[in-house]
């Protein structure tokens, strides 16, 4: 069992976790984005929105690996990896343009 420290949880703002999920959505449609890339949009939505308590890079990186698995497409990462891909958004070094070419050097 992981224990992370958290001392908050719960939605902080559920109007940002509204606007993080329609991105890809408005990516698909207006930016013909295939899956990686709304993927890549997703995750950057919610690390970006930062609308949860406590959690958000992991539930973020969590929501985008099972959009990838529903819609056919398998991610293969160290956990490290993954760690670097959040914190290098949280940062402002990431953009969804890294984060697209990180999921498709990491996808199957």
């Amino acid at each position: 069992m992981w224990s992370w420290g958290e001392t908050y949880f719960g939605i902080d703002k559920i109007d940002l976790i509204e606007s993080a999920l329609a991105r890809p959505r408005f990516a698909a449609q207006y930016e013909e984005a295939d899956i990686i890339e709304q993927a890549a949009t997703l995750c950057y939505g919610l690390i970006k929105n930062h609308p949860w308590r406590g959690g958000n890079k992991r539930t973020a990186t969590h929501l985008m690996e099972h959009f990838l698995l529903l819609n056919g497409i398998a991610l293969n990462y160290e956990i490290e990896e993954m760690l670097i891909l959040a914190l290098s958004v949280e940062a402002d070094d990431w953009k969804v343009k890294e984060i697209d070419q990180w999921l498709r050097e990491h996808t199957t």
